[in-house]
Parts: structure tokens; sequence; C-alpha cells
């Protein structure tokens, strides 16, 4: 036997820049490579303060509520996990109507506890980056989230997030309050996903890109297609290497075991 295959989250965040036909396209590709989740964002750009350096761009890219409904039935037709990130307490009312069972929360809504009771309320499986809370907040977020499914995902939120700061180890210490622990990533390269799929994350989340000459942005943490293809293989070479920590006794342990023991004489 093998243990659960960690699942791979690609983050397409903004980088569709509003574009309903390149979402699309970042649906097919990721589907085409057997990632099991393509997430987007569902900001609302209102929310925003006009003097922020980034609302044009946010402005420009939001992710209407019809855009929602299309790209989740496009991920219906490649079968594969639509998932999104839910930034505020009014737009969980539009978010549960669309028939999903998992949210993600972003790492500046770990301490927003009450938006994490309403989530857990209305959603299944909650999928919340660590990455801007204390020990403390963390440790108040499992209390909220008690008698729900949760995972918190490892995070360091700094964009991009230098080797020595990536810190894989902290998974160990969330295994404490949910089974269900990962990474999210904002490191340059793979180096940092893969380690923690040899860890045993049982998520992992990468920025994903489909190249600066096939998308409207594209930052230096993203991976492209080709990235996530040696993802994708590297996981499920480690999911056979790391089995599921039982003892194999079949054939060939008791051929080796009879070949073995007493070869020297008996220490019975």
């Amino acid at each position: 036997m093998v243990t659960e295959k960690t699942k791979i989250i690609a983050e397409v965040s903004s980088n569709h820049g509003g574009d309903l036909k390149i979402a699309k396209e970042f649906i097919r590709v990721a589907a085409n490579i057997g990632i099991d989740y393509i997430k987007f964002q569902s900001w609302q750009a209102k929310k925003m303060k006009e003097d922020d350096h980034q609302y044009e761009w946010f402005l420009k890219s939001e992710l209407k509520d019809e855009m929602h409904y299309e790209l989740i039935n496009e991920c219906k037709k490649y079968n594969i996990n639509f998932l999104t990130t839910c930034f505020d307490i009014e737009r969980i009312e539009f978010l549960s109507s669309l028939g999903l069972d998992e949210i993600k929360v972003g790492s500046a809504d770990t301490a927003s506890y009450k938006m994490l009771s309403l989530l857990k309320k209305r959603f299944k499986h909650l999928i919340v980056s660590t990455g801007m809370a204390t020990d403390e907040e963390i440790i108040k977020a499992a209390e909220v989230l008690n008698g729900v499914k949760f995972t918190f995902l490892h995070c360091v939120s700094i964009y991009p997030t230098p080797p020595e700061k990536v810190n894989l180890k902290r998974m160990d210490w969330l295994k404490q309050f949910t089974e269900s622990v990962g990474y999210s990533d904002h490191t340059i390269g793979i180096e940092a996903v893969k380690l923690a799929i040899a860890r045993g994350a049982n998520y992992v989340e990468k920025h994903f890109t489909l190249g600066e000459d096939k998308c409207p942005r594209t930052m230096p943490w993203d991976a492209n297609p080709k990235d996530f293809e040696e993802i994708v293989k590297y996981r499920d070479i480690c999911s056979k290497f790391l089995g599921d920590g039982k003892l194999i006794i079949d054939k060939d342990f008791f051929q080796v075991r009879e070949k073995s023991i007493g070869r020297f004489g008996s220490n019975k």
C-alpha cells in the first residue's frame, strides 16, 4: 500500500487579468498535467482603497460573479477541483451558493475568527494559510475551527521567499492542531514544494503561470506548466516511496525471513 497522495493546488491568483478565456486555459492546462485543484481568488476591488498601488490591476482582474459559474463548469468538464479564496464576510453568502465543499482562507485572515466561524458553517473543509499569524492566533483559529475538517498550510508571506526563511519544519508544529497540514510556497523554483511533499504534506500550493507570453501577469515565484509536471511526477514517486508506515508481510517477507533466520545457527 502507499500513502494518500499529496494534493496539489495551482494558484492562478489574478494572473488571468480578468480574461475569462485565459482563466479557462489555466484550467485546461492544469487538468491535463494532473493537478488536483485550480485556485482563483474571489476578492472585490470595491473593498480596496483606490490609492492602493495595485488597485487598478485588481479592478481589471476581479473575478466577477458570472465568471465563477463558468469556471466551475469548466472545471467539471476537465475533472479538476475548483477552489477559491474568500476575503471578506460579505462574500460568504455568494461563495456558499456555488455548491463548493471547500474554501481557502488566506494568511491575512487566519485570525479573522468571525469569518472562520461563518465559513465553518457553510463549507465542509477549510484550507487556511498561516503566513501572517502568530502562534497564539493559530491556536485560537484551531479552537474556532474545532468540529469541522480543516487544513493548516505553513506559509511565509514574503514574495519571493528566500530559502533560509522557508522553515518547512513548521509543518510539524501545525500537526498538533490537525492531521491535515501542508505548505503554500512563494519561493523561486520548485525545490521547497518537492521537499514539503517528501516530508508528507497533505497539500501543497504553488502560484501558476502559463508563461509571460500567454497570460497578462507572471511573477518570479510562479511555476510554469513544465514545473508543475515535475511536481506531479515527484509527488507520485514520493507516494510510492513513503508507503503507509505499516509492516508489509507478503510472500517476499516470508521468503527472506526463512532464508535469513538461522543462517549462522540458532540464536533462540
